[in-house]
């Protein structure tokens, strides 16, 4: 198993059990307790690298995960503008919580030849479904049945739609907290999507629609995202905190990375340096298919391959 892949399986376990122990008894851990530890994680990190032994090398990485975990567990639970900005987590019993499953969906017509969606969409899961053909776009929300909006404006041939969550706190109590959403659009415009989420996991398979940008800002999250070839060209831009990133693009395309994550751990899989932060796959220059990726995240894990 992959070092990478070990560390941020320790560090979501660990966030996740810190967030589950706190929902059900008085446990604290402040933040004045834990900040002094956050260079710990990078030592601990470049160990991993020195270390050439691979037990060592996980053994490593699993503590830098837990320490991570911890810190970042203390800055939600004890820092003020957490609690109180828009995005955050709220420790609340008695939050008014009605889990129901809603649907949204708005019509399709020929008329639309291109489309936006603007998905703000908190902390939770978000998948992408197979294309359909009835709708201009079809969600799927499992959580608290109001805290989602599905507006849309048409301007000519342009059609833009504005998923939104109404609150993007996560009140954590005894109530249960659910925040799925899946997702489905039709295959026969040009989509620009734009995915502004908290600590997520996302997985966008988008090889059946013709995309010409994908912008997704996110924190600490878990990202899948698979690129086609309908369109000549294809721009995708990650602006990341701590996450573990995957994409996958077609071997028939050309593809350009610009990234800047020196503290992260990345693999550039059939790719090669041309200058700084700028790498290309062999075939950029003569493929008629061009792909652009561009990435600024913290400590990451960031894997770029062909399929």
């Amino acid at each position: 198993m992959k070092t990478s892949h070990i560390f941020w399986g320790i560090f979501f376990l660990a966030i996740g059990s810190l967030l589950l122990l706190a929902n059900f008894t008085d446990w604290e851990f402040t933040w004045n307790a834990a900040w002094k530890f956050w260079p710990l994680v990078l030592v601990l990190i470049g160990v991993s690298i020195l270390v050439k032994n691979q037990i060592g090398k996980n053994i490593v990485a699993g503590l830098a995960g837990i320490i991570l975990a911890i810190i970042l567990y203390a800055s939600i639970t004890t820092t003020t503008n957490i609690f109180h900005n828009d995005i955050g987590f709220v420790f609340d019993d008695d939050y008014d919580f009605t889990y129901d499953t809603t649907y949204f969906k708005t019509d399709y017509s020929d008329s639309v030849t291109s489309a936006t969606i603007n998905f703000n969409g908190g902390a939770g899961s978000f998948k992408m479904l197979t294309p359909t053909k009835e709708y201009l776009g079809e969600f799927r929300a499992e959580g608290n049945a109001t805290q989602y909006t599905l507006n849309r404006n048409d301007i000519d041939s342009h059609s833009e739609l504005d998923f939104k969550m109404k609150e993007k706190k996560i009140r954590l109590g005894n109530k249960r907290y659910e925040n799925n959403v899946e997702m489905s659009f039709n295959p026969n415009p040009e989509w620009e999507l734009n995915f502004d989420i908290g600590a997520a996991s996302m997985d966008l398979d988008l090889t059946p629609y013709k995309v010409s940008k994908v912008d997704i800002e996110m924190g600490a999250a878990a990202l899948n995202v698979k690129l086609g070839n309908l369109t000549d060209v294809t721009k995708l831009i990650v602006k990341a905190g701590a996450s573990d990133i995957d994409i996958l693009i077609p071997d028939s395309s050309g593809c350009e990375i610009n990234s800047d994550v020196s503290l992260s751990s990345k693999n550039y899989q059939g790719f090669k340096k041309i200058s700084k932060n700028i790498y290309q796959t062999e075939n950029f220059n003569s493929s008629n298919k061009k792909i652009y990726i561009e990435i600024d995240c913290g400590v990451s894990s960031i894997d770029v391959r062909k399929y």
